[in-house]
């Protein structure tokens, strides 16, 4: 009966502690290093299906002021993601200045294309450009040896001036953005306009046939602004060539002596 009853108990004993077993499974042992490292081997990818978290990784080597191959290779990875991330806000930069410039110069021509007089047309530029652009100053000249126009107020500028001021660009018929020393001052905007740091001068191109051209001369846009740098050598001029091209065409269409 004893041997009987503590057989019994065992039996007991066993069932009551695989009961306990089943309703508490067993906490799952946290990763140790060597466990990372033999996972690592075993998946060889890792850092290539999950990449961005080498940006997140610091892996120093104990090399002295040497660095290792894998922190040159991270330090390599971020400089280029930074420049990816850099350049993408720059695009998205430009693309705005370029959006917002591209409302002003559609706005500018609609008006410059009702003007249905030379003289219009230069009030037009005077105001709009100016306004337009965040210039100090712009107006419609004329390049000519004979100091004569029939368009009230508009400047006159000789071959020779018109082309030491714009150089190579002259023959080219180009825009020319730049600083404007003392003399250029002078020459495209006057006495009373010395103040004019910075220009952008836009050739209107006309043929030799042109009546305007043959009454008043070559045309040419000034724009200027008392800032250095509001105009300078590495602007873009896309949009002013743009404004000369359609001026181009809109003063064919004007009379000659209007």
């Amino acid at each position: 009966m004893t041997a009987k009853s503590g057989a019994g108990n065992q039996d007991m004993a066993t069932q009551s502690s695989t009961a306990t077993s089943e309703k508490a499974p067993l906490a799952t042992a946290p990763l140790d290093d060597a466990a990372v490292a033999e996972y690592l081997r075993e998946n060889t990818d890792f850092f290539i299906r999950n990449s961005t978290l080498l940006l997140e990784l610091t892996i120093p080597h104990e090399s002295g002021k040497a660095i290792s191959l894998l922190e040159k290779q991270v330090a390599v990875y971020r400089n280029k993601q930074d420049n990816i991330e850099q350049r993408f806000q720059d695009f998205l930069d430009n693309a705005r200045v370029n959006d917002n410039l591209f409302e002003k110069t559609r706005l500018v021509i609609l008006d410059l294309i009702q003007c249905t007089t030379l003289q219009a047309l230069s009030a037009t530029i005077a105001k709009r450009i100016c306004n337009d652009f965040d210039a100090s100053i712009s107006a419609l000249a004329f390049i000519n040896d004979n100091n004569i126009t029939n368009a009230q107020s508009a400047r006159i500028i000789s071959t020779k001036d018109a082309a030491a001021i714009l150089g190579s660009d002259y023959e080219k018929q180009r825009t020319w953005c730049g600083r404007l020393n003392k003399e250029q001052q002078k020459i495209l905007f006057g006495e009373e306009k010395s103040s004019m740091i910075s220009a952008a001068l836009v050739p209107v191109h006309l043929p030799e046939t042109a009546a305007i051209r043959k009454s008043h001369g070559l045309p040419l846009l000034l724009i200027g602004s008392a800032e250095e740098q509001h105009f300078n050598s590495s602007l873009d001029t896309l949009f002013l060539d743009f404004i000369g091209e359609v001026l181009s065409v809109h003063m064919q269409q004007l009379a000659s002596g209007s």
